[in-house]
Order: C-alpha cells, then structure tokens, then sequence
C-alpha cells in the first residue's frame, strides 16, 4: 500500500482544518473590522456600489464561517471541502480582476496575508483551491466503514 492511500484520511483533515482556520480567521477579521471591509469593496471597482458592498461585506463572512462548520463535522466534510473549493474561486476571480484591470488594491485581509501584495495573493489562492481539489480527490477515496460488521 503506498504512503498517500494509506494516509488518505489523516491528509484530508488537515487541509480540512487549514481551511476551517482560513475561513475562521478571515471572517473574525471582516468582522471586527468590518468597516474597512465594507470602505475596501465600496471603493474597489468591481463591486462599486454601496448596496452590493453593504451586502458582500456581511454575505462573505457568514459563508466563510458556514464552510467552516461544514468542514468541522466528518458527515459534512465533503460539502464543506466544496464550499472552499467554490470560495476560493470566487477569490481567486475577485483577485484576478484587482491584479489585472483595478488602479485600486487595497486589501483588507487579516494577518500575515497582509503581507502579500495582490500577485501573491492571486498565487495564494490558487494554491487553496488546488488544495481543496485535493481534498475533495482523496475526499472519494476513503472507502466508507460500516458501523458495523456483516457477520452481525
């Protein structure tokens, strides 16, 4: 039996809790700042309307804070990994369009991903989302155990 198939689970629930910390960080950080937030989409020129901000600024983290519940319990691991895989592309696309097309790149991201200016960040994302992929991959290997066995 190789390395990965025989740690398939143990890899999964790492990158499960590398996402549940993200999310979890991420949303405390919006959310405590949720001013800055809000002024940063209410500035940047893809969502440059303050009714849309107003709604991005609190529909962002609620979402981030669901996937990572989702993640947390095993039975909803696996749509939790694709809630992750789905934020992280919306990420991925709202960063791409700042790096490519805005004059505006402000970031109001939290903690040492302050530190990454917008092509890193566009970086940082794609890596997230290569790694929920892997997530959800291994996600449909493990082979599902029965609570109990057939000899019963």
């Amino acid at each position: 039996m190789k390395w990965y198939q025989k740690h398939t689970s143990l890899i999964t629930e790492i990158i499960g809790y590398l996402f549940m910390l993200l999310f979890v960080f991420a949303a405390a950080t919006k959310l405590i700042e949720r001013d800055s937030f809000f002024n940063n989409l209410n500035n940047s020129p893809i969502i440059y309307h303050q009714t849309m901000a107003t709604i991005v600024s609190w529909i962002i983290p609620i979402l981030e804070i669901a996937v990572a519940m989702l993640i947390a319990w095993p039975k909803t691991r696996k749509k939790g990994l694709y809630g992750a895989l789905i934020l992280m592309i919306f990420f991925t696309f709202y960063s791409a369009g700042i790096v490519f097309f805005s004059p505006y790149t402000s970031c109001s991201c939290g903690g040492i991903i302050t530190l990454l200016n917008w092509p890193q960040h566009l970086m940082l994302n794609i890596v997230l989302i290569l790694l929920a992929l892997t997530g959800i991959k291994l996600y449909r290997k493990k082979k599902p155990q029965l609570p109990y066995s057939k000899a019963e």
